[in-house]
């Protein structure tokens, strides 16, 4: 990613809307000081690049291209991942994606970072709506591996249900490509949703004992914020619930909407 490009005409855009950002969030609301600028700058980046929120919360601290085109310093520390979720959410329930987004996707139309003609959609929308799928994708995937390595601590290898080689390449020893399309991106977010079903099923049903584990509570908790049985069949929650996890790794973490 060029990211000149964004430094030198991209981020001086985004720097004028810093206004009509900030109105968006009202005082002493007990945020962290995280400037709506630099989360708007992350969150186009994501999109470019393909990265999940806690990829991008990581970039920002470590990956020089990043701190260059966001105009940061070497010592910048970073934020939490779950501020990037927040921020999306904040900006669909002011119905402010536009704000940001079209005339920065007219600019990466003008400067070939976007093509002008191509199957790809240019609206804000659908930037939020691309990076908020990988933000539960990744979440979701995340907490099953996590599930399953604790199960793998607590098990004999005989013990092990007949799908649990499957689970445990495609969870554990792949990592996920963010390059999918968008019908490849919502079949694997529905397949681990079935995954997920199953598994806790399994559990249920053979090793009661081991619903008390930590890791396969918080794989319960995830599958009933994201999924739903609808006429018979699993779906994804469209909106999940306020305080649902973000981050497996850290499950608490949230800064309340007020």
């Amino acid at each position: 990613f060029p990211y000149t490009t964004l430094f030198r005409s991209i981020l001086p855009k985004l720097f004028a809307l810093r206004d009509k950002l900030e109105s968006l969030y009202c005082e002493n609301n007990g945020r962290p000081a995280v400037d709506p600028v630099l989360l708007a700058g992350v969150t186009l980046l994501q999109f470019m690049e393909k990265v999940a929120d806690r990829l991008a919360a990581e970039q920002v601290v470590y990956h020089l291209g990043w701190k260059y085109a966001l105009d940061l310093e070497l010592s910048e520390e970073g934020f939490h991942a779950t501020v990037l979720v927040y921020f999306r959410d904040r900006l669909e329930e002011n119905k402010a994606e536009r704000l940001i987004f079209d005339e920065i996707l007219e600019l990466l139309i003008e400067t070939g970072l976007v093509k002008k003609r191509g199957k790809q959609r240019l609206d804000s929308t659908h930037v939020l709506g691309y990076v908020k799928e990988m933000s539960r994708l990744e979440c979701a995937v995340e907490t099953v591996r996590l599930g399953l390595e604790a199960l793998a601590s607590e098990m004999s290898v005989g013990g092990r249900p007949e799908f649990w080689d499957r689970f445990w390449a495609l969870y554990v020893q792949s990592k996920l490509d963010w390059g999918l399309s968008k019908a490849d991106r919502q079949s694997r977010y529905r397949q681990c949703g079935q995954d997920i079903r199953e598994l806790l099923e399994w559990v249920d049903t053979h090793h009661h004992n081991l619903s008390e584990l930590k890791a396969i509570k918080l794989l319960r908790r995830v599958f009933s914020e994201q999924f739903e049985m609808v006429e018979g069949k699993l779906q994804p929650i469209q909106r999940r619930p306020p305080r649902s996890v973000q981050n497996p790794h850290d499950p608490d973490a949230h800064y309340a909407n007020k």
